[in-house]
């Protein structure tokens, strides 16, 4: 069940537990391998103040269940009456889990994601338009979040429910279509399953090869940006054009990024527009060109270097 997801000995983890089957399978499973495996748990449950009676409702059965498996219990609530984005919700969320790891001395933080959660997230960002990292999806670990159950389907954590005799929460806002991730679930992987039974977990394989990939290209994008770096200081990088050029396009863009984030911890937003913009001016090699980039950034080629950096740190070094 943990694999990536494996923490230290007499290391705890709090489990985001909502109530439903997948946070409740999580909370379970976890539970039954926290003695052999000699790791501790704490559970986190935020009322996001949108459902009333039934969502403290949850509150309530979540709390049995934890002191029922003498496991420590956070609760939550969102206080505030006006209506919420589901961004906002998911920031009010991680802020909750963040401060309940704390409370709770853990260093990981589990979530219920499932390998059918994975296929929404894949066809959600493929719809909107997305680059290879974002097509990795979601990954079992980043940092101190870890997703345990990412290679089970739902049906898997179904069966597993029914075995132990759990009965989950239900949440009726998952059944509202007005949400692109409801529609995705209910619509269009419904559709994809009349093809492939299995598309969900077909379609969470496809993005962890993904992953795998963008893994493959950081590697070589950095090695790329270390061979091309001609020089590196606070006000930006210089970047042999030449040596740049010898490489595919997608090592190039990956080094190109990486660059970007040595230019400034608060520049931010470099889109593919830009990327394009860098790549003709690479390509076309005439000095003095320059692109604008965000935060006040230039990128701008003169005597075969490309520099990325910023206005004043360039127009010192001219």
């Amino acid at each position: 069940m943990l694999g990536p997801c494996a923490v230290p000995r007499g290391a705890t983890i709090l489990v985001a537990c909502s109530g439903g089957p997948d946070s409740l399978a999580l909370l379970t499973g976890l539970a039954e391998l926290s003695r052999p495996l000699g790791f501790r748990l704490a559970v986190a449950h935020l009322d996001h103040g949108v459902r009333g009676a039934e969502a403290r409702a949850d509150a309530r059965a979540v709390a049995r269940r934890a002191r029922a498996m003498e496991i420590p219990v956070f609760l939550g609530k969102v206080e505030t009456k006006a209506p919420r984005s589901e961004a906002a919700l998911r920031a009010v969320r991680l802020a909750f889990l963040r401060q309940a790891a704390a409370e709770a001395g853990a260093a990981s933080v589990a979530l219920g994601h499932t390998a059918d959660d994975q296929a929404e997230t894949l066809l959600f960002r493929l719809a909107r338009g997305t680059g290879i990292a974002g097509m990795a999806g979601m990954r079992a670990r980043r940092g101190r979040w870890i997703r345990p159950l990412l290679g089970a389907t739902r049906e898997d954590v179904l069966a597993f429910l029914r075995s132990r005799k759990l009965r989950a929460r239900a949440d009726r806002t998952n059944l509202d279509r007005r949400h692109a991730r409801n529609r995705i679930r209910h619509e269009t992987l419904a559709s994809l399953r009349r093809i492939n039974p299995h598309a969900g977990a077909a379609i969470a394989a496809t993005a962890s090869r993904l992953g795998a990939l963008g893994d493959l290209l950081d590697r070589l994008g950095k090695r790329a940006l270390a061979r091309a770096a001609e020089g590196v200081d606070e006000g930006g990088v210089a970047l042999v054009r030449s040596t740049l050029l010898r490489y595919h396009p997608l090592v190039r863009e990956s080094a190109l990024r990486q660059a970007w984030k040595t230019v400034g911890p608060r520049s931010r937003g470099l889109t593919r527009r830009h990327l394009r913009s860098i790549e003709t001016l690479l390509h076309r090699g005439i000095g003095g060109s320059r692109v604008h980039l965000p935060a006040d950034r230039v990128a701008r080629l003169e005597r075969g270097l490309l520099f990325i950096g910023t206005q004043a740190a360039h127009a010192a070094s001219r």
